[in-house]
This record gives structure tokens, C-alpha cells and sequence, in this order.
């Protein structure tokens, strides 16, 4: 199963449980509640608001690719500067 983490301050770290404490949730339920609740239900949506869902989210990427605005490296690569920045800490 992926696993995401991310660096956050003790107050931060306070402050999410606390919030998810007062909805009785769990910090990972509250969280992605909160990050995920602008995304479309695809079991809900029609063929068509699918279709413009999916247009809607890569014709920015589209733009950018276009623009020349492209990462480069691979996931490897992207692995092993995080690996070398850990390193350094």
C-alpha cells in the first residue's frame, strides 16, 4: 500500500490531532477528508462529466508540456536526491 509522509512542526502535528479529535476522526481520516474533498466521485459523474473532468485536469499539464515546463528526471532519480537531502540532514 503507498505511504505518504511529509515533515510538519509539533504545533502543526497538534494542531491536526486536535481537529481530527473534535470530529472523531483519525489524523489520516481527517486529513484526507480535507484534501481530497474537491475531487469529483467518479461513480457518480456521467461518461461526459468524466471526459471534461479529465480534460479539465490535464490541459494545464498540457500547457506546460507545451511550454517546455517538463520534469526530466525519473522516478529514480527523483528517489535518489531525496535519499542524498535526507543524507545531509
Amino acid at each position: 500500500m503507498p505511504r505518504l509522509s511529509i515533515e510538519i512542526s509539533s504545533q502543526e502535528h497538534q494542531q491536526l490531532k486536535a481537529m481530527a479529535a473534535l470530529k472523531g476522526q483519525s489524523i489520516k481520516d481527517y486529513v484526507l477528508s480535507r484534501a481530497l474533498v474537491d475531487m469529483p466521485n467518479p461513480v457518480s459523474m456521467t461518461d461526459t462529466e468524466a471526459l471534461q473532468a479529465l480534460k479539465d485536469l490535464l490541459t494545464p499539464r498540457l500547457v506546460e508540456a507545451e511550454a517546455g515546463q517538463v520534469v526530466t528526471a525519473t522516478a529514480d532519480d527523483i528517489k535518489r536526491e531525496a535519499r542524498v537531502r535526507q543524507s545531509r540532514r
